[in-house]
């Protein structure tokens, strides 16, 4: 999924509000339930989106700290 909210995007990615692009693997129910939540949902050709999803979460009980990165592509996610 590859948000466009993001008014400083990189090029080649252009601006817009509450848009999104979701793979064409992503199942109907999803695609419809994004739709039915507000936003502007496209679809795209399976692995053109070519950022690459990282994220890193803290759990605020324990302090325990949790990263993940997209398999499917040459990027890294850490947490220290």
């Amino acid at each position: 999924m590859q948000t466009l909210h993001f008014y400083g995007s990189f090029w080649p990615h252009s601006a817009g509000f509450n848009k999104l692009n979701v793979e064409s693997t992503i199942p109907d129910i999803v695609f419809k339930d994004l739709q039915m939540r507000g936003h502007d949902v496209s679809r795209v050709r399976q692995f053109s989106i070519s950022s690459c999803a990282t994220a890193v979460l803290i759990d605020p009980a324990s302090g325990n700290r949790i990263a993940g990165a997209d398999p499917r592509r040459d990027c890294y996610a850490m947490a220290y």
